[in-house]
């Protein structure tokens, strides 16, 4: 690829990336502000009225901020990554999927989803915490969102020798979900990318969980991959260098 082809493209991702963050933090401010102007115009008055368009306008606003949040983190895991190597050291893993678990159990148990673990309780990896826990978290989030009730969602981690090559921790996170269709996984991982926007938007992703978790993985000199069938659920692993 020559330099005019590689600054084209560069251009053309950056300003389809700048078109979707508009759209995407258009939609709930465009909501609050109507809400907003309604309440201003009389429906406030109206106490049933008022509190139904208060808890709408707190909605949107949690969405704002969440776009908003995962911006920031997309944003620092790639500074992060342009300008030097992640801070790793030597961790307990199964502690990390413990942490990462937690932070997803409440969620998961409004929907009676069960998550186990399937990890070596003294496998240590080398790898940044932090940014491995928040990547499990967003796939933990993103099974449990297409996940029916009285599921089962798995994680699980080992460290695969490799013959001639480095040893490789692979993290894989598996639901028993809907599934996803063949002609969507290519653009899974990338950002605002939604399979079905208007399902996805109203189960309240952001539509970058999965950029990160890949931008996480990059970060680590690793990568992320896809399997899926629909109705047949999703298994997602992250895949890193030791």
């Amino acid at each position: 690829m020559n330099d005019m082809t590689r600054l084209h493209k560069l251009e053309n991702l950056r300003r389809d990336f700048v078109a979707n963050v508009s759209h995407e933090l258009k939609t709930p401010v465009t909501s609050i502000k109507g809400y907003v102007e309604t309440l201003l115009d009389g429906a406030m008055d109206n106490p049933e009225d008022a509190r139904r368009f208060l808890e709408i306008t707190a909605r949107q606003t949690a969405r704002l901020d969440a776009i908003i949040d995962d911006l920031l983190t997309l944003s620092r895991i790639e500074a992060k990554t342009g300008e030097q190597e992640i801070a790793r050291i030597r961790t307990n893993l199964h502690e990390v999927l413990e942490k990462s678990v937690q932070a997803c159990q409440a969620r998961a148990g409004e929907k009676n989803i069960r998550i186990d673990i399937r990890c070596d309780s003294y496998l240590q990896a080398r790898i940044n915490p932090s940014l491995i826990e928040q990547a499990v978290i967003n796939l933990l989030n993103n099974a449990i969102t297409y996940s029916s009730d009285n599921t089962k969602v798995t994680i699980v981690a080992v460290r695969e020798k490799q013959e001639g090559k480095k040893d490789r921790l692979v993290i894989t996170v598996a639901d028993e979900g809907i599934g996803i269709e063949r002609q969507h996984l290519e653009r899974l991982f990338e950002r605002f990318y939604r399979c079905d926007k208007g399902r996805s938007s109203a189960q309240g992703g952001t539509g970058l969980g999965l950029s990160i978790v890949k931008h996480i993985a990059l970060a680590h000199n690793g990568s992320v991959t896809v399997q899926s069938e629909p109705g047949r659920g999703s298994t997602f692993s992250i895949i890193i260098p030791q």
